[in-house]
């Protein structure tokens, strides 16, 4: 695989061969649809990141944000995106995410992945702080060509059983990015619950590998505090 480095020398992005990738026919079949996205919804037991977020007086939005982001990018598949028309790895994926504003609009925020927790947080926080307060845009992760993301929202006021996402069709760049949803938590026999979507397009992501991204997140979720004190 050809491999882009950014200006520091670091791998941005590898470019698949596609006559030599052997999943080449599922990747050729799906890309023939306008709209070759699935959903999948799992309960995640969110009951240690809940226990964190209290003791260390933080937010529990960004430290779920941190155990989805750790998990996530664990799974190759779930780094893969389609741009001008080939199909690229990509090292590292940041999360974009919506933020709510007093008029109850949303707004489109982002910050950068770091494999460190308080790094990462104080990232996070800092963005979502500026986005608030200022009711701006954050031009850099509103690019359209910026696909080394996942676009992530939650609905904290409700719980649902399912989740539908607005893709556009014969639009491959942008269906390519994995789209996330989580609901409120609830307590549900001593635990607290949420319901989490996944969106992927067919074209990068089965079954198999989609199920791995919830299993990692399952674990992660259950054991938080091996990611996010360091």
């Amino acid at each position: 695989m050809q491999k882009y480095l950014n200006k520091e020398g670091y791998i941005m992005y590898k470019v698949i061969d596609i006559e030599k990738w052997n999943r080449r026919s599922q990747y050729e079949w799906f890309s023939k649809f306008s709209n070759p996205c699935y959903s999948m919804n799992v309960d995640i037991d969110v009951t240690k990141v809940v226990e964190f977020t209290k003791e260390t007086n933080t937010s529990f939005f960004i430290n779920f944000l941190y155990v989805i982001m750790k998990s996530l990018n664990s799974v190759e598949e779930m780094r893969l995106r389609i741009v001008d028309n080939v199909v690229r790895l990509y090292d590292n994926i940041d999360p974009t995410y919506t933020i709510l504003l007093k008029d109850y609009n949303f707004e489109n925020a982002g910050n950068k992945m770091f494999d460190n927790y308080k790094d990462f947080y104080e990232d996070a926080n800092n963005e979502i702080s500026s986005i608030k307060n200022q009711n701006g845009k954050n031009i850099e992760y509103n690019s359209e060509n910026n696909y080394a993301v996942y676009y992530i929202t939650c609905v904290p006021w409700v719980n649902y059983t399912a989740m539908t996402h607005p893709v556009p069709n014969n639009m491959p760049e942008s269906s390519s990015v994995p789209r996330i949803c989580f609901s409120k938590y609830s307590l549900k026999d001593g635990k607290y619950i949420l319901s989490f979507n996944i969106n992927v397009s067919h074209a990068l992501v089965d079954g198999y590998p989609l199920s791995k991204a919830f299993n990692k997140l399952i674990e992660n979720s259950l054991n938080p505090e091996l990611i996010l004190k360091k």
